[in-house]
């Protein structure tokens, strides 16, 4: 059975989702002496966001489809998932699924296995976030 995020799940993507630009945090050039802080730019891979749908078996999330991910600029990202409760708690993750690279220019899709294994009727967000691409 397939969930859609329009039933409630709401995507955050890092990045990713409807801006092109992100703040974030830099940390500079750090030795193990030293600790900074500041902030810089962060051009997303992907400029228009990307859609999701899970699979749920014996009532737990088993896997992520996250779909329009920006091909070619996403391609060979690294693409990292959490699911959270109403109370924005962790209750399932995946990361570092890299993104695949094909010969078109189609956006890609993919399935992103998640660890544990939540219950389907307490995910209430995803939050997803890509980093690198071409």
């Amino acid at each position: 059975m397939s969930l859609r995020s329009a039933l409630g799940v709401a995507v955050t993507a890092a990045a990713v989702a409807t801006a092109g630009y992100a703040a974030a945090a830099s940390l500079g050039s750090l030795g193990s002496e030293s600790l900074g802080a500041g902030n810089g730019t962060v051009v997303g891979c992907d400029t228009d966001g990307v859609t999701t749908e899970y699979t749920v078996a014996t009532g737990n999330v088993t896997d992520v489809v996250v779909s329009g991910i920006a091909d070619p600029g996403c391609e060979g990202a690294s693409l990292s998932l959490t699911l959270t409760d109403s109370d924005g708690a962790a209750i399932g993750s995946a990361s570092s699924q890299v993104v695949p690279t094909d010969g078109d220019t189609t956006d890609n899709s993919m399935s992103v296995p998640v660890s544990p294994q939540p219950d389907a009727t307490l995910v209430t967000n995803i939050h997803i976030v890509i980093v690198g691409g071409s």
